[in-house]
């Protein structure tokens, strides 16, 4: 049986100080290259790069294919594409920033028979360490998802005010392909639950976004620093 850990956190959105919400721990970060090698570990006859060569192509016909029109429908999840936006009569047209292209996902048969086989195991209230809730790309309007190269992202969350004079204290973005660090070096504002940053010029890809810093509530840097990575992967196109 599957155990995830799950960390409770004040919940602001009540007065109730006993209100909290849940949010599981992470475990890490799996990509097409880590799923390859468990396969091949398990004992498939293919080869590891092969099998990622397919995961990868698979990935990409079906990101065509829902692109086109087609309704996917597969173990992991069902996706469709949706239009949101007003369309102000009849005959109005697709408009570009007034309207928007979005997938949407929900659960398949085969992750629904896992999700059955978790239990959850409550650790508490979580550490008072940094914590990111929302990255918001100024350009596209995207939340958590896409973020543009020389343009403004809006940072929420919690201790994640950039302080302290450690050298590795700082506000990155990580490539997850290759684990190449990117340090931002223009912070516009830079609280303890909002940071507004312009992204670096990088190359397309995926990032980890990471926060590095002594900051403490009690008006003193820590002597050592904290580091929290966002569980979100984010795309630079």
């Amino acid at each position: 049986m599957r155990k995830l850990n799950l960390w409770l956190y004040d919940n602001h959105l009540t007065e109730d100080p006993n209100d909290y919400f849940g949010k599981v721990k992470p475990n890490g970060t799996i990509t097409n290259r880590g799923i390859a090698q468990q396969i091949r570990e398990e004992g498939s006859e293919f080869g590891e790069e092969t099998i990622y060569n397919l995961l990868t192509l698979g990935d990409k016909m079906k990101a065509r294919f829902l692109a086109e029109g087609y309704t996917l429908n597969t173990p992991l999840c069902y996706g469709h594409i949706g239009v949101s936006g007003v369309f102000e009569g009849s005959s109005a047209k697709y408009e570009n920033g007034k309207h928007k292209i979005s997938a949407s996902f929900t659960q398949g048969s085969e992750l629904r028979k896992n999700l059955e086989d978790v239990t959850i195991d409550v650790l508490g209230v979580a550490p008072t360490g940094p914590i990111i809730g929302q990255v918001h790309d100024s350009l596209s309007g995207e939340n958590n998802s896409t973020i543009t190269p020389n343009n403004v992202i809006k940072i929420n969350g919690d201790k994640i005010k950039i302080d302290g004079n450690l050298p590795e204290v700082g506000l990155y973005l990580v490539n997850a392909a290759d684990g190449t660090k990117t340090k931002v070096e223009q912070i516009i504002e830079n609280e303890p639950k909002q940071i507004i940053a312009m992204v670096p010029a990088l190359t397309a890809g995926e990032y980890e976004l990471q926060v590095v810093t002594q900051f403490s509530n009690g008006g003193h840097v820590l002597k050592e620093a904290r580091q929290y990575t966002f569980e979100h992967l984010l795309l630079v196109e």
